[in-house]
């Protein structure tokens, strides 16, 4: 264990905020500030400045870099070995509160990636308020890092299965990204007989896009990397609507042409198929509003009726119906 200072003998309520010793908890649990920022869904440097901050209070130094992340120094420890405790009372007592309340009313707070939330689970909203009027929805895609609805989260849908200590991991479902093009881009510039191609064509590019990065084929990383013309964005409304608009190729989930019909699939393999976890505590499933919206997550999901989310890719040519959401109708602007 690293040495450092004496801990400050001085205690007073105002040296501790509960929220950065949520954030030094998680940290410590992690080992790194990148892997503990993921897991909160926070931004890096918002989870250093927790720490400098907690630190600052305390007046000692909690962790010491290695090259492996972070490591607790004997202070670290100390805070650790009094925080857990306290952290699973609360949650304790959270959730033994919320089980005398069996009716399907209230706030469930939901994390998921921002494109899996604006293009597959918003349009079924619609039909989940219908069926559960009492329950109200926050909904956090990690847009603003800074300022996230985390606090108090019940569920998430994650690509990352580290540190996530007792909670439930189920897998919910294969996201199979393939090579696409609107069909006006096809027509206008000829369709890529290859992933080599692809760089000689005009791509746009998620930047943000880290899940699994193992699953993904480096021959398509290859092709945004060389591609002369790449457009760049962290947002997955930006990247889908530009491809819809006819300004390149790009890697986009196979689900992406049961919504667009204008979409067209280049070749028949996948470039990458990630897989999404449904993530919760096991007190949440006995919580009545949260077990429905983890039913109405499952149902979204469900391969037997959504064909694009089996483990075994299904190509796009094969998709039967649309499920009850529908396409969503999108028309591109006249050049």
């Amino acid at each position: 264990m690293a040495s450092d200072k004496k801990l400050d003998s001085r205690t007073t309520g105002e040296r501790f905020d509960w929220s950065d010793i949520k954030v030094f908890l998680q940290v410590a649990e992690c080992g790194s500030i990148n892997a503990a920022s993921r897991a909160l869904r926070l931004s890096q440097p918002t989870v250093s400045q927790n720490i400098r901050d907690l630190e600052l209070r305390l007046n000692t130094q909690l962790f010491v870099r290695n090259a492996a992340g972070v490591e607790l120094t004997q202070a670290g420890a100390l805070l650790r070995e009094r925080a857990l405790p306290m952290q699973r009372a609360a949650q304790t007592i959270d959730y033994m509160l919320r089980e005398l309340d069996d009716k399907p009313e209230g706030r469930v707070k939901v994390a998921a990636p921002d494109g899996i939330l604006s293009f597959w689970l918003a349009p079924r909203i619609r039909a989940f308020q219908d069926a559960n009027p009492g329950i109200a929805l926050s909904l956090d895609g990690g847009l603003w890092p800074a300022h996230p609805l985390q606090s108090g989260l019940d569920i998430s849908l994650q690509y990352d299965q580290t540190a996530l200590g007792d909670r439930v991991v189920e897998p919910l479902a294969t996201i199979h990204y393939v090579a696409a093009a609107s069909r006006d881009y096809l027509k206008r510039h000829g369709t890529p007989q290859s992933l080599a191609e692809i760089a000689t064509h005009r791509t746009v590019h998620h930047v943000a896009v880290q899940q699994q990065r193992e699953t993904w084929d480096s021959r398509a990383e290859a092709a945004r990397t060389l591609s002369a013309h790449n457009i760049e964005t962290n947002s997955s409304s930006v990247m889908a609507f530009a491809v819809l608009s006819g300004a390149g190729v790009s890697f986009l989930p196979s689900f992406a042409k049961a919504m667009f019909e204008d979409l067209e699939m280049i070749g028949d393999a996948t470039v990458a198929s990630p897989v999404l976890y449904l993530v919760y505590d096991p007190r949440v499933a006995r919580v009545a509003r949260c077990e429905a919206v983890l039913n109405w997550l499952r149902e979204a999901f469900d391969p037997a009726t959504n064909p694009w989310f089996q483990s075994d890719f299904v190509h796009p040519r094969e998709f039967g119906p649309v499920g009850p959401a529908g396409r969503l109708q999108f028309t591109p602007p006249v050049a």
